[in-house]
């Protein structure tokens, strides 16, 4: 039981990081991303990269990831998101699945398509109130927990947060009173994809293999993350993603490893049905 819980609350966490970043992208742009787990896939090769070429210290591959991505990110943005802004629903789904596809076949093409293994991050056990835990995993925990502060602060106390409110709530206001929109689509995409690199770096020693495929299991798990949670609702997702995550862990544990994977379906099946608003849904986006 406690080992179900312990490892619900960590694969929560990571969810939690893909999520609110796919969350504020949508907020922006009405637009699901649906490349966004392959930017988590390129946070697990950038620091992958890092460590097996370049032979640093793991400590060092992940702000070397978080740069590469950023970059890749804001290509992306540049040449198709910002596109995006005004467009119908339809078109955002193509382009990004289009981005998906590309982003995959690229990884693959350098890497190959076999299995990497990660090595690196602190993975020895440190003992809490008599649970064992990898430092690893409290890392993710406690990283989930300081970056949804920190978005919160940024949304609300910021003026580059409080643009993206403005933009989410009105994009045509904001172009009437001088908001350099695709400014700030391409700064909320970096940002959004950033989030979801850094995810996949802190999660590769734990998740150890790598493979070009990785991402699209949680794009799918993602999406019924921010249903769940409330389209836009930064806190919301939060809660969702450890809600999803527990559930997961449960069942694997339970029922069997090969049902987990169904489960953010069925969640997300039921939560549409049931609360097409989400669990933590609120009428303004953020």
């Amino acid at each position: 039981m406690t080992d179900a819980v312990v490892n619900g609350i960590t694969a929560g966490s990571v969810y939690a990081l893909v999520a609110v970043g796919m969350t504020i992208i949508f907020g922006v742009l009405r637009a699901i991303n649906f490349a966004h787990g392959e930017f988590y896939m390129l946070g697990t090769f950038g620091a992958w990269w890092g460590i097996e070429t370049l032979d640093l210290p793991y400590i060092v591959s992940i702000p070397l990831a978080l740069i590469i991505v950023a970059a890749i990110a804001l290509a992306v943005g540049v040449l198709v998101m910002k596109r995006l802004i005004d467009q119908p629903f339809q078109i955002g789904i193509v382009a990004t699945l289009g981005v998906s596809l590309v982003l995959q076949n690229v990884i693959i093409l350098i890497f190959g398509g076999a299995y990497k293994m990660f090595d690196g991050g602190w993975i020895e056990p440190v003992e809490i109130l008599g649970i064992s835990l990898s430092e690893q995993r409290i890392l993710i925990v406690v990283a989930a927990l300081v970056i949804f502060g920190l978005l919160e602060l940024m949304v609300h106390r910021t003026r580059f947060g409080k643009t993206i409110r403005a933009v989410s709530q009105n994009i045509e206001a904001c172009k009437v009173v001088g908001v350099n929109v695709p400014v700030v689509v391409i700064g909320t995409f970096v940002l959004g994809c950033t989030l979801a690199a850094l995810s996949g770096v802190l999660t590769a020693p734990v998740t150890v293999s790598l493979y070009g495929g990785m991402g699209t299991s949680i794009t799918v798990k993602t999406f019924a993350i921010i249903v769940m949670g409330g389209v836009g609702n930064v806190s919301g997702t939060l809660f969702a993603a450890w809600i999803l995550g527990l559930m997961e862990s449960f069942v694997a544990s339970y029922l069997g490893l090969q049902f987990r994977d169904a489960v953010a379906f069925t969640a997300l099946i039921v939560v549409l049905t049931l609360l097409p608003g989400g669990l933590f849904s609120k009428r303004e986006r953020f």
